[in-house]
């Protein structure tokens, strides 16, 4: 997805090449799978980007804290606006698993600069690869080429919202599990690791 909400809007997107030796049932459900794992990562480190303004601009200042928060997520989306005018040319030439790798490559670059963050400014780089996470983009072209035109495909887009909810469920509590145990980075760290997992995979 270019825009990384808790509820993306599938749209079937144009034909990519890269999927023709996709065409097992077993690779529609490592997809499903992709994008549990995708919308987990993301939501569970997710949590940690307010409390980080908050300890950086200090909780003194709540209102400053809010206003920079606001602006953090602002410069994602210019960032991820900027990301979807060329990450479907991208797919075109390399195909939805070098499109894959390259999102969650992209993914764990941001979960780890932010596990690492001690400033502002690391907070706003921490964005910067957030340019190529298009997982769920990738998601929808690999389904295109995978399922028949028609009622299979409409129902295959539409089980990927429901494996981003899954995922976008599973995050926040793992999330908040780990962050209970004081070390608020971990979520980030192991977000890191899921991610580089699944871009190898």
């Amino acid at each position: 997805s270019v825009s990384f909400s808790s509820s993306p809007s599938p749209r079937e997107p144009p034909n990519n090449t890269g999927c023709a030796a996709m065409r097992s049932p077993i690779h529609v459900y490592m997809i499903y799978g992709m994008i549990v794992m995708y919308a987990s990562c993301y939501q569970m480190q997710a949590p940690l980007e307010p409390f980080l303004v908050g300890q950086l601009i200090g909780d003194d200042k709540g209102s400053d804290a809010a206003t920079e928060y606001g602006k953090l997520q602002s410069f994602f989306n210019v960032v991820q606006t900027l990301g979807s005018l060329t990450f479907g040319y991208l797919l075109d030439r390399t195909g939805v698993r070098v499109g894959f790798a390259i999102n969650f490559l992209c993914c764990a670059a941001t979960y780890a600069i932010l596990s690492q963050t001690t400033t502002i400014g690391m907070l706003y780089l921490s964005k910067v690869p957030s340019v190529g996470m298009a997982g769920f983009l990738v998601a929808q072209v690999g389904m295109s080429k995978l399922t028949e035109e028609g009622v299979e495909r409409v129902s295959a887009l539409g089980r990927l919202t429901t494996a981003y909810t899954i995922g976008g469920v599973m995050g926040p509590y793992i999330g908040g599990v780990l962050g209970s145990s004081g070390d608020y980075y971990l979520s980030a760290k192991l977000a890191t690791v899921g991610c580089l997992l699944a871009a190898f995979a």
